[in-house]
Parts: structure tokens; C-alpha cells; sequence
């Protein structure tokens, strides 16, 4: 007998296919409205959250890119793991634009993924950039 997942569970994998799913528009083989429609069809349980998590990091795309570029000083965006380029996009997507995760959960989650799917040296690296977003937090939803 399968176990049910829990939301949190739900909400953990949702994030993955979200990342996942914007790092292959990134990279060019699915367009915005055919990744939107991936993750609609894999999030069933979750899917205003998953659907909210996308449209909040593709509608504020460039200012997220921007703040990266800021927070990871000495990183060059476009030369960052692809993976970790889109983690941290939905990470301050999900810090900045919507209110309903602590920050601790989020850059958490973001971890333990960039420690599965990414580098050896991606977790401490998302750690850090998220953090120091998190802590900025205040001040920037008032600039963007």
C-alpha cells in the first residue's frame, strides 16, 4: 500500500520540476507557455503553488538575474551552472514574491537539491547567495 505524500513532501517535489523545468527553457528546448503546461501536468496536488512559484521567477526574471549578479559578486551569471542559475531564481522567487514559506524552508530545500542534482561546491554556494537574500529581504521587495 502507497503512503500518501505529505504537502510538504508535494511542495518539495514541485520546486525540483519547476527548477528543472525552467533550467530547459534556459538551455532552450521548451518555450514559457509549454513549461508552464509541464508543470501543470506533474504538480496535479500542488499545482496553484508550483504554477505561483513559476510565474512569480519568470515574471520577475531580470530583476532576480540583476540581484544575483549583485549578491554573488566575482559569479558571472551566464557562466554559473545552469542548474544553480535556475535554483537560485526560483529560491528568490519564492523569498521575495511570495509569503507563505519561511525562509529557513526555502533555502533548505534549496540545498539539499543543489547537492543532488548539481556540483560538489553548489549547496554552499546556493546557501550562501540565498541567505544573503533572505536577510536582505526587507529592502529589496521594496526596490523591485
Amino acid at each position: 500500500m502507497k503512503l500518501r505524500k505529505t504537502l510538504s513532501q508535494q511542495k518539495s517535489k514541485s520546486r525540483e520540476i519547476v527548477v528543472k523545468t525552467l533550467y530547459e527553457m534556459d538551455i532552450g528546448s521548451l518555450s514559457p507557455e509549454e513549461a508552464r503546461e509541464r508543470i501543470a501536468r506533474k504538480c496535479k496536488t500542488v499545482r496553484e503553488f508550483a504554477l505561483n512559484l513559476f510565474d512569480a521567477t519568470v515574471s520577475n526574471v531580470s530583476a532576480i538575474d540583476n540581484l544575483i549578479r549583485d549578491v554573488a559578486a566575482n559569479w558571472d551569471l551566464e557562466r554559473m551552472a545552469a542548474f544553480d542559475r535556475n535554483l537560485l531564481r526560483v529560491g528568490i522567487a519564492e523569498l521575495l514574491f511570495t509569503d507563505k514559506t519561511p525562509h529557513k524552508v526555502v533555502i533548505n530545500e534549496a540545498i539539499e537539491m543543489a547537492k543532488r542534482f548539481s556540483t560538489e561546491n553548489s549547496g554552499k554556494f546556493v546557501n550562501a547567495v540565498l541567505d544573503k537574500v533572505a536577510r536582505m529581504k526587507g529592502a529589496l521587495r521594496d526596490n523591485l
